[in-house]
């Protein structure tokens, strides 16, 4: 009897655990060309003539169920709302710090109600809208600073900001209507005492309200739970030299140890580590670890993400040097020939499971990504002040 409960205990246990998936080169270099991406339409960018077309930076994108595009633009201070065909329909915010005013948003998400959530990186707060585009509520936040915002379906707001992810040591915040935080998923692995160097969060939800954590400079993707239980991790290599990682579940399998060695790698590029991976590389001067972009779900419950195929060249470097501040981009230095088609990005696709099951080449800058159904927005506003719509199909 003993040995019977000992034996469904450990089986309990071994249930529970999250699981951590690899994905090696060989593997997604197999899934080459699987995933096929047909231009729908471009837009904005810096031959756009039409004023209401033209975007200082785009960062964010939502579409609502009645197809209506919401382009979040952070220099402009506003929301550019379109018609699925690129009709203009209206723009909500200007520069400002009243009700109604925006403030650099840099984040936008639609609630179930259709609410139009958004995020104010310079106005330090979350502000929401009806579906008219009229101010309905404002939570403030402590400072200003990089974060990114989804809802629930219970009409919670999923949060990420990178000064409270470095003083908390947590990835996201669930916060209620009131901005009132419910409960914090996820531990931040990095110790870097520099916000500049400090390694910054993206995420994603899916239909269920699972939750999608990606690292941006660590090739990794963790999946929670609503409630914040770690359910998935996965890894995956890239095509080039990059500092050794070592990516692997802890004692109890319910979080992620990532340690960055410092230290010259062995010849292997991949080895096993008791329940994770080593993803090695040479560490070189100038060549920082790369992870996701940007990432996002469709409703079949498939992981997209950007992450990076090569690094540029010593030109292509010089060709994207913008300088500015957050409220003016001066981009007389970018040489758009260079930077308008570029190989350096790839798009991944994974199963529920964690395995890559397609690939497929970008010719372009991505600065994050939002899925609607079978088309996928690429946003390049940084160097391109554009986004780029796809419709995405699958090799049969």
């Amino acid at each position: 009897m003993v040995t019977m409960i000992v034996g469904f205990c450990l089986s309990v246990y071994a249930e529970d655990r999250a699981v951590l998936i690899h994905n090696t080169i060989e593997e997604i270099d197999s899934c080459m060309g699987k995933l096929k991406l047909e231009l729908v339409r471009v837009w904005g960018g810096d031959e756009e003539e039409d004023v209401k077309k033209f975007f200082r930076l785009p960062v964010s994108v939502a579409v609502s169920p009645e197809e209506r595009i919401y382009i979040c633009d952070q220099q402009s201070h506003n929301i550019r709302v379109f018609s699925n065909s690129g009709e203009s329909l209206q723009v909500i915010g200007e520069l400002g710090r009243g009700p109604g005013d925006l403030f650099s948003p840099f984040s936008i998400a639609l609630s179930p109600k259709g609410d139009i959530i958004v995020y104010e990186s310079g106005g330090s707060r979350i502000q929401c809208f009806s579906p008219e585009g009229k101010s309905k509520q404002i939570i403030k936040r402590k400072s200003p600073d990089i974060g990114w915002i989804a809802v629930t379906s219970k009409n919670e707001f999923a949060f990420y900001e990178h000064d409270k992810t470095l003083c908390s040591g947590k990835l996201i915040s669930i916060l209620d209507s009131k901005g009132e935080i419910i409960r914090e998923i996820g531990i931040y692995h990095d110790k870097a005492k520099s916000y500049q160097e400090s390694e910054k969060i993206t995420f994603s939800l899916d239909g269920d309200d699972n939750i999608y954590a990606a690292n941006k400079s660590t090739p990794l993707i963790r999946k929670y739970s609503p409630g914040g239980k770690l359910l998935l991790a996965i890894t995956f290599e890239l095509p080039f030299e990059i500092a050794p990682v070592e990516i692997s579940l802890n004692s109890r399998g319910d979080e992620i140890k990532i340690v960055d060695s410092g230290e010259e790698p062995d010849k292997a590029r991949v080895k096993k580590i008791g329940r994770g991976v080593s993803i090695q590389g040479v560490k070189r001067r100038g060549k920082p670890r790369v992870g996701v972009v940007g990432i996002g779900t469709d409703s079949k419950k498939r992981i997209y993400c950007v992450t990076r195929k090569r690094y540029p060249t010593e030109k292509e470097m010089s060709a994207t040097a913008i300088s500015g501040t957050q409220t003016r981009i001066n981009r007389k230095r970018v040489d758009y020939n260079i930077v308008k088609n570029i190989d350096i990005n790839r798009l991944l696709v994974f199963n529920h499971a964690g395995k890559v099951i397609a690939e497929a080449q970008l010719t372009t800058f991505c600065d994050g990504i939002q899925l609607s159904g079978n088309r996928i927005f690429i946003i390049d506003g940084l160097l391109n002040q554009r986004i780029l719509e796809y419709r995405m199909s699958y090799e049969q």
